[in-house]
């Protein structure tokens, strides 16, 4: 399985993100989970906009492009107005995405959304809150998101849903899933 952990960090200390690392995982069973790419926005000017983008081949298409950076600055400026990120350059608090239900074609039919904390010093993570998108048709366009607060604003409302579904295209364009193996 392969999921994407993005975790942002407010590291000059004005209050704000400033900072997205995208980590894509890929999970073996009994193997400790493989960090295959990393990539790093950064916003230097402190207005919620990702000013320096290192996304090397964040689509796996085998070549570095300004395709690459417009994704990473499209997850990066949504995911910076969330209000989900880390004091300094902790890890603690995070997201990871991943496909969680195929259609019979092979096509993501769900991308969830689970905001993590890790709240004891041993590193326990507890879930927070889920967020998803759905294709109900299986067409590979997600129509519908769930009613999250996502920025954490008291209101579950049309930016949060708007927010969720650029996150959850992001992550379709990054093409960091695969189908499940079929049974014999």
């Amino acid at each position: 399985m392969r999921y994407l952990k993005a975790t942002a960090q407010d590291r000059s200390g004005n209050g704000k993100a400033d900072m997205v690392i995208l980590q894509f995982f890929e999970q073996t069973a009994n193997e400790p989970d493989e960090l295959v790419h990393e990539a790093v926005a950064i916003d230097i000017t402190a207005d919620g906009v990702a000013d320096i983008l290192l996304p090397g081949d964040i689509n796996f298409d085998g070549c570095k492009s300004a395709e690459d950076k417009a994704l990473l600055k499209a997850f990066a400026d949504t995911f910076l107005k969330q209000g989900w990120f880390n004091a300094g350059d902790t890890w603690r608090c995070y997201l990871t995405m991943q496909v969680s239900h195929w259609a019979k074609s092979g096509i993501p039919n769900t991308i969830k959304l689970s905001f993590h904390r890790c709240c004891s010093p041993r590193g326990k993570r507890i879930l927070v809150y889920t967020a998803a998108g759905y294709d109900g048709d299986s067409d590979g366009v997600l129509e519908s998101f769930t009613n999250s607060d996502l920025d954490q604003n008291g209101i579950a409302d049309h930016q949060d849903k708007a927010a969720i579904k650029v996150l959850c295209n992001a992550f379709l364009a990054f093409a960091w899933h695969t189908p499940p193996l079929k049974k014999p």
